[in-house]
């Protein structure tokens, strides 16, 4: 049979600021465990949220990382172009320099021959005024002066143009010489090369240095003879 307490009946005041207690703190254990796990909850979104948005950013800097590479390849190929073509540019300049400097000594040598074939050509029309003037003359019978076949001729060089590898004599057709004709060329009664007849005028030639003597230095005054 139920026993009842009726002296711990009797005493309310003590029982109930207990369960009050008891229900105060109850409420506030219930809370602060709603807040944590809210506040649990809110992190793990933060986290997950901060982790995505750090893979994102992970992988907009590896793209942004080749892009850096790329450009920088890029540039490294334009550059090693730029050096190329800046040499190849440099070469040309470089040919065309010598190619300049070629044409101004070929243009220099052509205007030294050009004055000298105008003074040889100005010796030429004195000399013919003075046979024009000897013909008008009175007529005085000399002895004819005969060349024989195989007799050597003797002459010398007037002028030389290293340039282009001839030299004109002052010899002629008057000298019974003709184009195709072979001149020994002597110094100082040495013989020094050969010369070959191009063109023959009445008292001079244009003759062109053979192969084998184009490294000689011929000089005017060089005598010449035929062979």
């Amino acid at each position: 049979m139920l026993k009842i307490d009726l002296q711990a009946l009797n005493k309310p005041k003590i029982i109930y600021p207990a369960l009050v207690i008891l229900l105060i703190a109850s409420v506030t254990f219930y809370v602060l465990k709603e807040k944590e796990r809210s506040l649990r909850i809110y992190t793990q979104k933060q986290l997950t949220q901060t982790t995505e948005e750090k893979r994102i950013v992970e992988g907009k800097l590896v793209e942004t990382v080749k892009a850096k590479d790329a450009v920088e390849t890029e540039l490294t190929s334009e550059k090693e172009k730029s050096l190329t073509l800046k040499k190849e540019l440099e070469d040309k300049e470089q040919q065309i320099k010598v190619t300049l400097d070629r044409l101004e000594r070929e243009i220099t040598a052509r205007k030294k021959a050009e004055a000298q074939l105008m003074i040889t050509l100005k010796e030429k029309e004195n000399l013919e005024v003075k046979v024009k003037n000897l013909k008008e003359a009175p007529t005085i019978e000399l002895e004819k002066i005969v060349i024989k076949p195989g007799s050597v001729i003797t002459g010398k060089i007037t002028m030389v143009n290293k340039e282009y590898a001839f030299v004109v004599v002052n010899l002629g057709t008057q000298h019974n010489l003709k184009a195709g004709d072979i001149l020994s060329v002597y110094r100082n009664d040495e013989f020094i090369g050969k010369v070959q007849i191009e063109r023959a005028e009445e008292k001079m030639s244009a003759a062109a240095v053979l192969p084998d003597w184009q490294n000689v230095e011929f000089k005017e005054s060089d005598i010449v003879k035929t062979i």
